[in-house]
């Protein structure tokens, strides 16, 4: 979905605002109602606290979340481990913090985070950029995994039989790529995932009885 700023109307952008301060959260209501004076929709929620937070991303689904790094019930980094970020069903989170600090950034990557900005340091621009390009990484990130997922499932296939196969009309062996020719249980366990256990079916058993005269 594109959410780029156009002369058409703009498809509006639901941001969660996760921060239990009340002038940094005033300070972001405020950059991004500019921000919609641009051309861009922004539908705005907030939460205060890792609970309430974790329980709006479970009621709704979020094109971007803006995580405080310190909450009163948690931090960031718990946050992103509960909704399992990393897994890509979550939406795009961006963490900011008072904290210009590259270990906890790699942290909060590394946990499944779009992008880390430090307060007081972006502006309207900057915020939107970042929301713009997690929104974008995040969609790339969910294709991969789906495309990962149907490789997945087509190579456990991979050994599904299919085609033509030559096989004798009096032993029944099939011949194989190499113009051998196989006992049929050895070529579908070679080709297959099958195995095989033996028994006589009635009429070969009343055969095998007659022709040992039992």
């Amino acid at each position: 979905m594109n959410h780029q700023p156009s002369s058409a109307k703009p498809v509006p952008i639901s941001v969660l605002v996760i921060d239990d301060d009340l002038v940094d959260r005033i300070n972001l209501e405020r950059m991004l109602r500019r921000a919609e004076s641009s051309g861009w929709a922004i539908e705005l929620e907030t939460a205060q606290s890792k609970a309430s937070a974790l329980a709006a991303m479970r009621a709704k689904s979020f094109d971007c979340v803006l995580l405080d790094y310190r909450l009163p019930d948690g931090d960031a980094l718990e946050v992103l481990t509960e909704i399992h970020a990393t897994a890509g069903f979550c939406p795009p989170v961006i963490v900011q913090t008072t904290l210009n600090d590259r270990e906890t950034s790699l942290k909060a990557l590394a946990l499944g985070a779009q992008d880390y900005l430090v307060k007081g340091q972006f502006d309207d621009s900057t915020l939107m950029r970042a929301i713009q390009y997690a929104i974008q990484r995040d969609q790339l990130v969910k294709e991969r995994n789906r495309l990962t997922s149907e490789l997945q499932e087509a190579l456990a296939k991979v050994k599904t039989l299919s085609g033509l196969l030559p096989i004798c009309c009096s032993c029944k062996k099939i011949r194989n790529d190499q113009g051998y020719w196989d006992q049929i249980e050895t070529y579908l366990t070679k080709h297959s995932d099958a195995s095989f256990s033996h028994s006589f079916c009635p009429e070969c058993l009343e055969k095998y009885l007659k022709e040992n005269g039992l």
